[in-house]
């Protein structure tokens, strides 16, 4: 379903936080506008700080990819655990890829292993995806090299 961006904007513009992040990822994304980094930027940010969990992921990918901005990894994990901790699925699997591969940060098994634990404790509520099957995946191997959980 393809979002109604006047009314997205008008909403956005009087401060609705659904609405500024809605307007964000389609910035990003590219959804029914051209990709514009700097506006998607600006959406984003206003509301990541207001606790907006998808916003925060979101504006977290931005930090991590440098897309549009300098890269900042610390920055980018800082926003994927504000959102990670309000259950935000793809925030928590991504914080398990950061600290499993050592992204911007030294190898961390054990936060690895949280992220993915909670990540994939969402199954019931999440459509089987890519991600869920990564984080099933890791908390097999760790049960199968014998690994008891931290």
């Amino acid at each position: 379903m393809s979002p109604n961006l006047p009314k997205l904007r008008s909403e956005a513009d009087s401060g609705s936080v659904v609405a500024q992040a809605t307007l964000g990822i389609c910035f990003l994304e590219g959804i029914e506008v051209e990709v514009n980094l700097m506006e998607a930027f600006r959406y984003l940010s206003a509301v990541a700080g207001r606790g907006a969990s998808r916003a925060q992921a979101n504006l977290a990918r931005m930090y991590a990819e440098g897309l549009g901005i300098q890269k900042d990894m610390p920055t980018a994990i800082q926003l994927y655990e504000a959102a990670a901790t309000r259950g935000e699925f793809l925030a928590q699997v991504e914080l398990g890829r950061i600290y499993s591969r050592g992204i911007g940060v030294s190898p961390s098994p054990q936060p690895a292993f949280k992220w993915y634990s909670v990540a994939a404790s969402q199954q019931a509520s999440i459509a089987d995806c890519e991600e869920l099957r990564e984080a099933k995946d890791c908390l097999t191997r760790k049960r199968d090299e014998g690994h008891a959980e931290p």
